[in-house]
């Protein structure tokens, strides 16, 4: 440390929002610190942009998060072996691909631009319709003069060192192959449904894009999207996929009695 730290402000202008499920669901999940600056840095930007920019929703680009000083500083910290701008990039990766961030791309004056927006369900829908009609949307705006606006995807590579570990040499073809196989929607959607059961693995994965290839995916009659059987994938016809550990979770499911409240 190079210096002390005396403390907060405690002034309330000084202070910045950040969603709870930062300092609480991602929190517990975020290993890399890279990739906890950025996210953090991010919201400081956000809370700075002026009033006349809350219309629209705040974003931040890469060449402002580059710029920033005290990010460098925070990644420059973590080691001199990789540059901050290879650190600012993998953070930036690593928050796209766990779905902290959504990341748009702007075709303007020839080159492309990347900012970052807060996922959130109205960033969401602003930025789908950003990509269906550029023009209509931005005019009026410092993007005016954009041609073509696209939501940059996690690759599938990305998504299973985000959610699961080193892709083995083993792997790399059948990734290949899916990512052809399946929409990128679908791929960043299953890692996150197989994350949610605590199923770190690739098997269970493709498991989850074969049976919506072959079940269809989408809303059911009832409303409600078709839920995975999950003794399926521990005790019964795919059991061997996952392995001794994930057989006895499920065998430690089947002998709780029930109404303790667990969820399976």
């Amino acid at each position: 440390m190079k210096r002390p730290f005396h403390g907060f402000s405690g002034r309330k202008e000084e202070a910045v929002v950040v969603p709870k499920e930062l300092l609480g669901e991602l929190l517990a999940e975020i290993e890399d610190l890279a990739e906890l600056k950025v996210l953090l840095a991010v919201f400081r930007l956000l809370s700075d942009r002026k009033k006349r920019e809350r219309e629209l929703p705040r974003a931040v680009s890469w060449e402002e998060l580059r710029r920033d000083e005290d990010l460098r500083a925070g990644l420059a910290v973590l080691g001199h072996d990789i540059p901050p701008e290879e650190r600012l990039d993998r953070g930036l990766e690593r928050a796209v691909a766990r779905g902290a961030l959504l990341h748009l791309v702007l075709q303007r004056a020839g080159h492309a631009e990347s900012w970052y927006l807060v996922n959130t369900p109205a960033n969401r829908e602003w930025a789908t319709r950003v990509q269906e009609n550029p023009g209509k949307m931005l005019a009026g705006t410092p993007w005016a003069d954009t041609g073509a606006a696209e939501i940059e995807r996690p690759s599938i590579f990305t998504l299973y060192e985000q959610n699961i570990g080193l892709v083995p040499p083993v792997l790399v073809d059948e990734l290949e192959e899916a990512a052809r196989r399946y929409p990128p929607d679908w791929i960043e959607d299953a890692f996150r449904e197989a994350l949610a059961h605590n199923a770190r693995s690739w098997r269970y994965v493709q498991s989850i894009l074969q049976r919506w290839e072959r079940e269809g995916r989408g809303q059911r009659p009832s409303g409600e999207e078709k839920p995975i059987d999950f003794e399926k994938y521990t005790r019964g016809e795919y059991a061997d996929l996952f392995g001794p550990q994930r057989s006895r979770q499920g065998k430690e499911r089947k002998e709780e009695p029930h109404g303790t409240g667990h969820r399976p």
